[in-house]
């Protein structure tokens, strides 16, 4: 998704490729309202000769994920917003002038609850591709990812401790950021539903309107109309997950009508997984059915 968004940038913007010294993109057109292309970015001419754009872009593709289609990629585009302010984070990540700051909030999944080594926890991995991707010019400085997940974490609980969530960012970003992080993201789909107690596996309640929903959704538009008072100029999405309990719901719902509201671009990953998670399960299940 970042690096779709480099992509477009580097085409507004005139960003050459790593080597290059000049600068020749492609047209790009931006599809908002095809649902087989939905915020994806395509040439408008499929015979285009590669470009320093495009070069840049394998760049920063090289290492993705094996097994990851372009199917997947987009249906993990929930919902699109504005992205503008990607598009300045990823221009200021371009520049290599300064060290982009990037904050994770959420429950255990952010902090990386059994995942072992701590490197290939997601706010590690998304640290060390920008420090590998965009290494800056005096190697004393890096880019910074700061993992303020909590165990049981959701919504409501980031709602309460917001001023001693924005004092400990203060004390912890880089003098150059000026007191204000690149990129906010926000996982909290799992425990922003029913809470924390599980009584979707408990009770079998399955009703998206459960006690409480209001409340969630009241705090979810609190954490984000606080965070872009706060930080007018960060980038915020979501970022939806899902676990292995298949009959487990999650808060992702609850998130997109304030995401719609304030255009905060949702990235889901429970969209682009957990299809081929089922289809495993089947193929599994087919080959032994104790598995």
């Amino acid at each position: 998704r970042i690096a779709t968004t480099s992509l477009k940038n580097c085409a507004q913007s005139g960003i050459p490729g790593p080597g290059s010294t000049s600068h020749s993109s492609p047209s790009i057109e931006y599809t908002r309202n095809k649902p087989e292309m939905n915020a994806t970015f395509a040439p408008k001419n499929d015979n285009l000769r590669p470009s320093q754009c495009q070069s840049e872009y394998d760049r920063l593709t090289t290492h993705q994920t094996p097994g990851l289609t372009k199917q997947d990629l987009i249906r993990s585009q929930a919902w699109t917003g504005n992205q503008n302010r990607i598009v300045q984070m990823m221009k200021k990540l371009s520049s290599r002038e300064r060290p982009v700051v990037a904050v994770v909030a959420g429950g255990s999944i952010s902090l990386g609850h059994g995942v072992t080594p701590d490197s290939v926890r997601y706010a590690e991995r998304l640290q060390t591709w920008m420090n590998d991707m965009f290494p800056l010019e005096d190697k004393n400085n890096k880019h910074q990812v700061i993992n303020v997940a909590a165990h049981g974490a959701d919504m409501c609980s980031m709602g309460k401790r917001l001023n001693i969530l924005y004092s400990d960012l203060s004390s912890r970003m880089p003098t150059s950021s000026k007191d204000e992080p690149d990129l906010i993201i926000l996982e909290f789909g799992v425990n922003d539903y029913q809470g924390q107690d599980h009584l979707i596996t408990i009770d079998h309640k399955t009703s998206v309107f459960f006690d409480g929903f209001r409340d969630l959704i009241l705090c979810a538009e609190v954490v984000i109309h606080s965070l872009l008072n706060k930080y007018p100029n960060a980038a915020v999405v979501f970022l939806e997950m899902q676990t292995a309990i298949v009959t487990r719901k999650t808060g992702s719902l609850l998130h997109l009508g304030v995401a719609q509201h304030y255009q905060i671009p949702v990235i889901s990953y429970s969209e682009a997984m957990f299809p081929d998670f089922f289809r495993l399960i089947h193929l599994l299940e087919g080959m032994n059915n104790e598995s």
